[in-house]
């Protein structure tokens, strides 16, 4: 009989950093997929029963504390009411194989009710990990209000809510003041070694999404025609997601300085954030994002035009926040193409930080109290 575990958790898309090949771009997962795997890693680390349950894994090269692999089925595509209720099916046979007494789902959606009905059928625990400050909000861009609603729903009642900011900590206790407990535990930063290349671009990275505002990034390209930028991005064909990328690539054909950019594997995106100026964020809302934290962790600064998770880039002095202003935004970013000198100071705040906070031993520390408390006695 397959062992029981303590804890499983839900990240199909990980799949991708348990292969021993590079993984299709498009496959490759994003920020959430790699926190979950970090944490699984860190959790096996501690002598806990982990499961991750991830989609078919090609070739899987696994170390000794990694986590045992619960393979789900891909999602089926069918319309109807095959398509809709053959996806649960799939969550709950998954959920039932990784034998564990807590799971966690990160990431609002569909997905996250399957896991409540599930855990409540069975007298399992689940833990919602939020990703995003959406997660906690009564709207959200590009998801039905009938979707919302459920997943709200399904929120709710969960058995503990993880938050990335102190920020959604308290988005969460407004929208779900039945959960308890609430904890904020930072995202996961693995030590990394400083970026020894030449500074060469500033770096974009993330979906085509309206909240992520990639257009802001052309006009400040266009802004700074001296500078050089990159923009890597992830989109899907079809939708709104198509029609950014097309206006994207016509402005980009008019601007010299801006290399646009298709995703690609993780290996290949963290040379780009070796030789990136600083990390650019245009958006409106994040959680926090995984390429700040890639870009602290080589001593890259950050420059944002209005996020700044709970104060901290302007606090702690890790890159700078515009605080929404276009023209700060501006001359923040021709700051840091030009002097060099202020790069590697707010590199090294950045270095510093992560090692008090963001670090494996600190982060696992957080949730190894909050994974305890519900194991109980």
């Amino acid at each position: 009989m397959r062992r029981r575990n303590e804890i499983a958790l839900y990240a199909p898309w990980a799949k991708a950093f348990y292969e021993r090949e590079a993984p299709e771009p498009e496959r490759g997962g994003g920020g959430a997929e790699v926190q979950m795997t970090q944490l699984a890693r860190a959790l096996g680390e501690s002598g806990l029963k982990v499961a991750h349950i991830v989609f078919p894994v090609d070739d899987p090269l696994l170390g000794e504390r990694d986590p045992v692999l619960i393979e789900r089925t891909l999602p089926h595509h069918g319309i109807g009411p095959l398509g809709s209720l053959a996806e649960p099916f799939r969550i709950w046979g998954a959920m039932m194989r990784a034998r564990a007494r807590i799971y966690v789902f990160r990431g609002s959606g569909r997905h996250v009710v399957a896991a409540l009905i599930f855990c409540r059928v069975m007298r399992r625990k689940l833990v919602f990990s939020g990703s995003n400050d959406f997660d906690f909000a009564e709207e959200r861009p590009s998801y039905s209000r009938r979707s919302v609603a459920l997943y709200r729903w399904a929120i709710g009642r969960t058995d503990a809510i993880v938050t990335q900011s102190e920020q959604q900590l308290e988005l969460a206790r407004r929208s779900f003041p039945k959960v308890e407990p609430i904890v904020t535990i930072p995202s996961f930063a693995q030590p990394t070694e400083p970026a020894g290349e030449r500074p060469e671009a500033f770096l974009w990275v993330g979906r085509l999404v309206d909240y992520k505002r990639p257009l802001r990034y052309v006009e400040l390209a266009a802004a700074l025609p001296e500078s050089h930028f990159r923009m890597v991005c992830v989109h899907k064909t079809g939708g709104g997601s198509q029609e950014l990328w097309e206006e994207l690539a016509a402005r980009a054909e008019r601007l010299p300085n801006l290399e646009l950019l298709q995703s690609r594997p993780r290996r290949e995106l963290m040379s780009l954030v070796e030789r990136a100026v600083a990390i650019v964020s245009t958006s409106e809302h994040e959680g926090m994002p995984n390429v700040f934290l890639e870009g602290w962790g080589r001593g890259i600064p950050a420059v944002s035009l209005s996020f700044d998770p709970d104060g901290r880039i302007e606090q702690r002095e890790l890159g700078i926040c515009a605080g929404g202003s276009w023209e700060g935004f501006v001359e923040a970013a021709a700051r840091l193409w030009e002097d060099d000198g202020l790069r590697a100071e707010l590199g090294a705040n950045a270095r510093a930080y992560l090692r008090g906070v963001h670090y494996p031993a600190v982060v696992a520390r957080r949730w190894l109290e909050l994974i305890r408390e519900l194991l109980g006695p």
